[in-house]
């Protein structure tokens, strides 16, 4: 949604004379001294990410251990269990796993992915007993288990060593596993890496190659073969995309582009993508087919569809795949109403958006959660109801750590669970406006609603030229960690509005001589009435029709010109 801000916080503007060796054009030099890149160095390894920059995965705790286990099960033909989450990461992390034991000379493992509906999310006692039936001795968990206290117990009294790898966070006991990876361990070296569950487990493989090298074994995998997955996960997963994640991802969509991974193209064809995968292709397209199967049916279709080297199975599979994402898309659309009719009779809270339905499908809560905070630019919680018991999905934005707040009043829930950017939880349902109100209280947002809004550069249109444009796509991909540039032009002319349905709006902007379309937006109710001269805070973009590529301003904040005060940071 596009703001009002009483107050615009600028980090800098344009100044010729940063980091002058750099042949890039002043603004976009500027905006890398802002986002903390100080030498030319920093720069170039910051646009060039290369696999070279990664850690040593040997570094990360307990990897010495658990590759010792995996090691000593390979030996021995011991069957080797996967228990992994439903979601893309999950179903990624479980492909990276199955697919390195066999191409090692193992026998498939066994692999069980729990039902959202039936068994709910993490480890637990049904799955554990049908790895264990199949004579399962080792069990791997990926994207799952750090909370599972209980459930690794039960694993152990059926003899079974358990390694858990995930990159949640861990409650104040953790399980009594024959190790855990996870980065999120403070004494970790790896702490402060937001990967995600198949970053773990990538870091987890890539170990294990380099311990039967050492044994002597040839013929190993090529695991930088294996980023296409790394990177959907990552992406799909909303983890920060800098340090390892953005080496990771960046590696990975060229891996994905250049590589005949047959799962994934028939999924990109079935989708009506027939050109360059970028990151929003993952976020918006593809990764929403992949988690429609454990969404509203089995998440071992997308699992069978990424380990598949059968191209007939692999379009049959893409096509069930986009199916149950059009019924996704039904059944969320039918939520997303009927949340926006409750906020309609009754606001959001200041901080933080609650709503609950009885019996909302909880395969479509979480995308939900996603949009809700999009709309109001804060985080969000879409709870179903059924029986009294409330099954929850929050979301959250850019720079509040969700998990954080939520676990200061987790004397509300019955469980909950995830990172700083996405949780689930448990509640009774006669908590749940305590829940709301108390989360409200304890959320500290950088909103920007009628307050402040941060922008990186103020800059004059004359500094929106095409070499400008091809820079900023050097800087992709953009997420957590990473946003996207936010420009500021003072005093731009209304020329035209265009009005569309729910307050979105199209402007035509004017200066310097030059006009500037803007993509469709919501413009927050305060703003709706635009003065002739405003204020803009955008990302430009551009946008390919008809053959020919334009350039659109993504509107993110708006003000009457002049009215706002300008604050820059302290040294700036």
């Amino acid at each position: 949604m596009v703001c009002l801000p009483r107050e615009w916080i600028i980090k800098g503007r344009v100044d010729k004379s940063a980091l002058p060796d750099l042949k890039f054009t002043p603004a976009f030099r500027s905006l890398m001294k802002i986002r903390g890149l100080d030498t030319s160095g920093d720069v170039l390894n910051f646009l060039c990410p290369n696999l070279g920059q990664l850690r040593d995965p040997r570094a990360m705790k307990n990897m010495e251990k658990a590759c010792g286990r995996i090691l000593l099960a390979i030996e021995k033909k011991e069957k080797i269990g996967l228990f992994t989450d439903y979601d893309v990461d999950g179903v990624c992390s479980a492909v990276l796993i199955q697919r390195f034991l066999i191409n090692v000379g193992c026998e498939p493992p066994a692999v069980f992915i729990p039902d959202r509906a039936g068994d709910g999310y993490g480890l637990n006692v049904r799955g554990i007993d049908e790895l264990h039936r199949k004579g399962v001795s080792l069990l791997i968990t990926a994207d799952c288990g750090i909370t599972a206290v209980e459930e690794v117990g039960h694993a152990r009294s059926l003899g079974m060593d358990v390694i858990v790898t995930d990159h949640h966070e861990p409650g104040a006991v953790t399980p009594d596993a024959y190790c855990i990876l996870n980065p999120k361990q403070a004494d970790c070296p790896f702490f402060g890496e937001d990967l995600c569950g198949a970053g773990v487990v990538f870091h987890l493989i890539v170990a294990l190659r380099s311990r039967l090298r050492d044994k002597g074994i040839d013929c190993l995998p090529n695991l930088k073969e294996e980023l296409d997955l790394v990177a959907m996960a990552t992406i799909a997963d909303a983890v920060s995309l800098s340090g390892i994640n953005r080496i990771l991802v960046k590696e990975g969509l060229t891996i994905l582009n250049a590589s005949g991974r047959v799962g994934l193209a028939a999924l990109a064809r079935v989708s009506g993508i027939n050109r360059e995968l970028f990151t929003r292709d993952i976020g918006y397209i593809l990764g929403p087919r992949i988690n429609a199967a454990g969404r509203l049916s089995d998440a071992r279709k997308a699992f069978d569809l990424l380990i598949t080297e059968d191209e007939a199975k692999a379009l049959a599979l893409a096509r069930e795949l986009n199916e149950l994402n059009r019924c996704r898309q039904m059944e969320e659309q039918q939520v997303l109403s009927e949340a926006l009719g409750q906020l309609e009779s009754a606001p959001p809270l200041e901080n933080v958006v609650v709503v609950q339905g009885a019996n909302w499908h909880t395969g479509v809560i979480g995308i939900v959660a996603s949009r809700l905070s999009a709309i109001f630019s804060r985080p969000a919680i879409v709870i179903s109801v059924s029986d009294g018991i409330g099954i929850g999905s929050g979301r959250s934005v850019s720079g509040v750590d969700l998990y954080g707040a939520v676990s200061k009043i987790s004397d509300h829930l019955n469980d909950f669970g995830g990172h700083k950017m996405a949780i689930g939880l448990n509640i009774n349902e006669d908590r749940i406006s305590a829940l709301a109100r108390d989360l409200d209280s304890v959320l500290a947002v950088p909103l920007g609603l009628t307050k402040s809004f941060e922008i990186d550069l103020k800059i004059s249109p004359l500094d929106i030229t095409p070499t400008l444009m091809e820079e900023l796509d050097m800087l992709a991909p953009f997420g957590e960690g990473n946003p996207e540039p936010v420009f500021l032009i003072p005093s731009m002319e209304v020329v035209a509005t265009k009005k569309y349905a729910r307050g979105q709006y199209k402007l035509l902007l004017k200066h310097s001589n030059r006009v500037f379309h803007t993509l469709r937006c919501t413009i927050d109710e305060a703003s709706q009435e635009l003065a002739r001269y405003v204020d803009v805070a955008f990302t430009p973009v551009k946008m390919r029709t008809n053959g020919h590529q334009y350039l659109y301003l993504a509107l993110k904040a708006i003000s009457p010109a002049g009215q706002s005060q300008e604050q820059f940071p302290s040294g700036s």
